[in-house]
């Protein structure tokens, strides 16, 4: 394993990743209403079908470049085994979910709450940092993310890095 890339790729999926969905967040703050706490789900208006493509447009590809990035970054680093392999890949999304929790939904959320707040959502009490956290925050990145979706990343890492360089 290659700590020091593994950390710095890391640092940087976790700054393009967050910093990308804090733009799109602010801008296009319905398109995000599906994930969010129910409470502003169900308060917040349905979702025009421009908001749903311009989310699309910017969520599907980002998972795919991201995963290329890592199995192209793995390889160039010299990295190589599963084992090696899936845990550069896990650790790397690691830190996108730590940015996840920590930047948006705890420090963005909070700073930038007058842009991103749904119209129409401002009573509910999930906007709430304790609410918040309590119900997205916490469940979707301490078990969800960890227990899934990592593992997932590093095993899309580990299988492609060996099917398509063998290594």
């Amino acid at each position: 394993m290659n700590w020091p890339r593994t950390l710095l790729d890391g640092i940087m999926l976790c700054l393009v990743f967050n910093l990308t969905i804090a733009i799109l967040w602010m801008f296009v703050p319905n398109a995000f209403c599906n994930m969010l706490p129910a409470e502003i789900r169900k308060a917040s208006p349905k979702r025009k079908k421009k908001e749903v493509i311009i989310l699309a447009s910017v969520i599907y590809p980002i998972y795919p470049l991201m995963f290329a990035y890592m199995i192209a970054s793995s390889h160039m680093a010299g990295v190589s085994g599963f084992w090696n392999l899936f845990w550069t890949g896990y650790i790397e999304m690691f830190f996108v979910n730590l940015g996840d929790l920590i930047g948006l939904d705890y420090f963005f959320r909070k700073i930038s709450m007058k842009k991103i707040m749904i119209p129409g959502t401002e009573h509910c009490k999930a906007w709430e940092t304790k609410t918040w956290m309590k119900t997205l925050g916490f469940p979707e990145h301490l078990i969800i993310w960890p227990f899934v979706f990592c593992p997932l990343t590093g095993l899309i890492v580990a299988g492609f890095s060996r099917l398509i360089f063998g290594v």
